[in-house]
């Protein structure tokens, strides 16, 4: 094993490589100093022999910019991966800070188009053949690119006018890379300055989860199926999708001709027209998400087009959030008790959607609560859901209150649908048009069905449990009188302990070295013979430089006061 992964970063030694020069380009080479120098050391020595020298950054220094835009500037250099975990990262201000999410929200997913012939290539590698046998008509200049893939106007044999969307040529192998890059560079970023601040662990896995579902393009088709059952009975339109040209690398679906929202906000329109659109650009997140528990997770501008009919047109179904049954009850809950400013209703709802790290303040928590509610609801143009979210995380984080991710994913895509709706209708309540939708849905939820079907499921699982309940006891007293009956336990949180153990252990072992030297070179320098002198003389100079650099480190990690 520790082979296979040694030669896994000598073949990712370029993309190393690259990192790290981007890196040192932008001043961030401080993140690998302290404990993480000596992994860096090695990568330069073993796998990186050509490591380039930091560039200055003067440029930098001179436009005087934040850490923050840093940050971004630095995950756009870094390529289409790192652009999809900054986007990520803009989220979840529970695990990176609230001005790091702001400023990575503003990362651009629009990179220069790849050449025709990589799109012939992708078409071929996908089907053994090139666009001309299986299009009637193929245009190769794309209509949109991103970092992830570009989109193709073409048409099927049948006449169906279509978009195809092809995965970017080597990209999964580059996301590959760059996973396997943050899981070495994971313990090292941990203890560095990056881990005083996130959870570097629990990034890169909700990361690594998201980006490899986001490249496989069935899922995608997949979801949009699922949307435009959804959506049937509703004026939002889905593209359809056609299978039979559809691979894990390319996407054929039903050509949407329309005008994008931004061009429809530039044109004049009247007041109703505004405000029927801003429903529904709204209707886009909440309806599938009181029906079936999922969402669209980037309504943005781009997404959303308004078609010849007047029906509502929506694409690219690549980030897609699914709720169970319990979150989308609670969430309900929530739509009702904002809606008649119950603040005990809220409160009570904030703690059973988080988990709760440390005690709480009842009577703090209250209070900010109100005092939340009191200012999102003192707007002329009605309750801002945006303040809603925004003050709930900020309200969470100063008391302790672990809200779950897909918590902020919702909230993110309630806050692009709703900053785009309030362009066309200002005075738009967010939460008045969510409130019949949370109504409906707990009506239904908690009316009793009787159909037949449902009482023979149901008595069925009551008399499977009945009947294995006796088994279950007498199983457990067989274990216990046995003394076979064993109890877990698991411990959280320990990690920085074990860090902590694992350095005093290092530097223990060290001194013991480094004393040892020094005795054994003083015994041989007292048996003064002329063969034994130098070689004494130098181990004792050697274990000498190693104190005095321990002493150093010490002094310099703040340890000796």
């Amino acid at each position: 094993m520790q082979f296979q992964n040694l030669y896994r970063k000598y073949q990712n030694r370029e993309r190393y490589r690259e990192i790290f020069r981007i890196l040192s380009r932008h001043g961030f080479s401080f993140l690998f100093q302290r404990r993480g120098i000596r992994s860096l050391t090695y990568w330069r020595q073993r796998i990186l022999p050509s490591y380039p020298k930091p560039t200055a950054t003067a440029d930098l220094r001179q436009k005087e910019l934040t850490m923050p835009q840093r940050v971004r500037m630095l995950f756009a250099d870094l390529g289409p991966s790192f652009i999809k975990l900054g986007q990520l990262l803009s989220t979840r201000p529970d695990l990176v800070p609230k001005e790091y999410a702001e400023e990575l929200g503003k990362l651009q997913d629009r990179v220069g188009a790849f050449s025709p012939a990589e799109v012939r290539r992708q078409i071929n590698k996908a089907w053994g053949c090139g666009p001309e046998k299986i299009f009637s008509f193929f245009d190769y200049q794309p209509v949109a690119s991103a970092s992830i893939a570009q989109v193709h106007k073409a048409e099927l044999p049948g006449g169906q006018q279509v978009a195809v969307k092809i995965r970017r040529p080597h990209l999964k192998k580059l996301v590959e890379k760059d996973l396997a890059v943050l899981e070495d560079l994971q313990g090292v970023l941990q203890r560095s300055i990056l881990g005083q601040i996130c959870d570097v662990a629990e990034i890169r896995e909700i990361f690594s989860r998201q980006i490899r579902r986001e490249l496989d393009f069935t899922v995608e088709a997949l979801n949009m199926d699922r949307f435009r059952e959804v959506f049937a009975d509703t004026p939002i339109k889905v593209p359809r999708v056609y299978w039979d040209y559809t691979t894990e690398q390319v996407l054929t679906m039903e050509w949407v001709e329309g005008t994008p929202a931004k061009e429809v906000l530039a044109a004049n329109r009247d007041e109703a027209a505004g405000r029927q659109f801003a429903e529904r650009v709204l209707q886009t997140v909440l309806v599938p998400f009181f029906r079936q528990g999922i969402f669209h997770g980037d309504p943005h501008p781009g997404n959303i087009f308004l078609l010849d009919d007047g029906r509502l047109g929506l694409v690219d179904f690549g980030i897609t959030g699914r709720l169970n049954e319990e979150f989308r009850f609670t969430v309900a809950e929530l739509m009702i008790a904002i809606s008649e400013r119950d603040t005990c209703a809220v409160v009570n709802i904030t703690k059973k959607l988080g988990v709760m790290t440390r005690k709480v303040n009842e009577e703090h928590l209250y209070q900010d609560i109100s005092e939340m509610l009191d200012r999102a609801a003192g707007l002329r143009d009605g309750i801002s859901f945006s303040r809603l979210i925004n003050g709930m995380i900020d309200i969470a984080l100063n008391h302790g209150i672990k809200l779950p991710g897909s918590f902020f994913l919702l909230g993110k895509a309630m806050l692009t649908a709703e900053g785009l709706a309030r362009q066309f209708d200002p005075h738009l309540d967010v939460v008045e048009v969510a409130r019949p939708l949370a109504v409906h849905y707990m009506r239904n939820h908690l009316q009793p069905s009787f159909s037949q079907e449902q009482f023979y499921k149901r008595s069925a699982n009551l008399l499977k449990g009945l009947m294995e309940f006796p088994q279950d006891v007498a199983r457990v007293i067989a274990n216990l009188a046995r003394g076979e009956l064993m109890t877990i336990f698991v411990h959280r949180g320990l990690e920085p302990f074990y860090d902590k153990l694992d350095v005093v252990s290092s530097r223990l072992a060290i001194s013991l070295i480094i004393v040892a030297m020094m005795i054994s070179s003083a015994l041989i320098i007292l048996l003064d013979k002329p063969g034994y002198l130098l070689f004494g003389l130098i181990s004792f100079s050697i274990a000498s430089i190693l104190g005095v650099w321990m002493v150093i480190g010490l002094i310099r990690d703040g340890k000796i006061r």
